[in-house]
């Protein structure tokens, strides 16, 4: 159980961190809704969508990490897998 937390939190880690460099290089220049100035309505939702999984991947990846700290640090005699 250990070992697939872990690939969970680094996947998901790894994952969030390629979502926000690609927002990065791709969206860096897209404004506020605030800003007067016109937009494109494409690139607006797909940064929309880019920065909503990368919250996503990150808060799967604080989650595991809490997880893992419960394993590690709980009560290390406890029956997990009812065995």
């Amino acid at each position: 159980m250990k070992r697939r937390l872990t690939l969970l939190f680094l996947g998901s880690a790894a994952f969030s961190l390629a979502l926000a460099l690609l927002y990065i290089w791709c969206f860096s220049d897209i404004l506020p809704l605030a800003s007067t100035e016109p937009q494109s309505i494409w690139r607006f939702e797909a940064a929309f969508v880019v920065t909503s999984v990368a919250w996503i991947a990150a808060s799967v990846s604080a989650l595991s990490a809490v997880g893992l700290l419960l394993l590690a640090y709980g009560n290390r005699y406890a029956d997990l897998d009812g065995r």
